[in-house]
Order: C-alpha cells, then structure tokens, then sequence
C-alpha cells in the first residue's frame, strides 16, 4: 500500500467515526433521571456517577467518549414520572409522550430540552437502568446489575455509562 493510499484510509476512517459528534450541542447530553418508586433508593449512586463522571473517574465507556453537561433529577415536569419513562420501553405511544415531554423542556439552563431519560427501576432482582433518547425513533438502552452488583459504585458507573454512552445530542428544533 502506498503512503498516501494508507493515509487516505486512516482519514475516511477519523471523519466517519467524528460524524455523530457534530449533532445537537457541543455541550453535551442533558439528561432526565427518573426512577420508579422501586429505583429511588438508587437516585444517590446515580447522582455519585455524574460526580464521578465530572471527576473524571469513569474509564471504562465502551470506548465511547462520554460527555453529560446536565442531569436534573429534580423540578422536572409532574407528567416526567419513572412509570411513563419505564412504560415507554416497550410503548410505541408512551415512548412518542416521553419524547414530547423531554425535548419540550425548557429552563434557564435548557434552552432545547433533554436530549434523553434515564430511567430506572428494580425488577425481578436487579437495578435496571433504560436510556430513552427524546427521539423516540432510537433503539432505548439497556443495562442491569444485579442488587449485590449495584453496591458496588465503580460496577454501578459502568452500567450507568453502558446506557448514557450510546445516547445522542439531539439537534436543536
């Protein structure tokens, strides 16, 4: 192979993985957590991830570079409940509320809404956590611990970043 022919590769390889980041904001994610009446005594782990993540001491991402500007966990809309953001996993209408709701959202910090939920629960043994993008034509994610896994932060981040991760910047409307 020639030099430039190699070089040539190695580019196409750099814009083509650099296309999503241009989405939406160059801030960063702004995210809704939302945990069902089972899910909130996990609310203080997942506020500990995003210190964590601020800190810089969430390595491992699926070698995606995680990048959260905000995550409000509080004076989110009364309509914004765990049980619609856990319903729309699997309901194509309460997932298209959801996005309604999470992208509609503005405040002096948000100027175009959440880019995503993250929602979670504990069901049959374990902490799930679910990342439901506003778009709701994205695929949600999904990532669970068990309940003797999730005691430990540093397994309880890496399920967090396995949902958060993969989520995108929405373009602003």
């Amino acid at each position: 192979m020639t030099t430039s022919f190699k070089l040539m590769l190695v580019l196409s390889a750099l814009i083509a993985g650099a296309a999503p980041a241009h989405a939406g904001s160059p801030d960063g994610l702004s995210i809704a957590a939302i945990g069902t009446a089972s899910g909130v005594p996990y609310t203080s782990a997942i506020k500990q991830f995003v210190v964590d993540h601020k800190a810089h001491k969430v390595a491992d991402c699926n070698d995606y570079m995680l990048n959260v500007a905000n995550v409000y966990f509080t004076n989110l809309p009364p309509q914004m409940t765990g049980d619609l953001a856990v319903a729309a996993v699997t309901d194509k209408a309460k997932r298209k509320r959801l996005g309604k709701l999470l992208t509609g959202f503005r405040d002096a910090t948000l100027t175009h809404g959440f880019d995503a939920a993250l929602a979670y629960e504990v069901k049959g043994g374990q902490v799930r956590l679910y990342g439901i993008s506003g778009n709701a034509n994205e695929k949600v994610l999904l990532s669970s611990l068990t309940l003797e896994e999730a005691k430990d932060q540093k397994k309880f981040n890496v399920a967090v970043c396995k949902v958060v991760a993969s989520l995108g910047v929405l373009e602003e409307p």
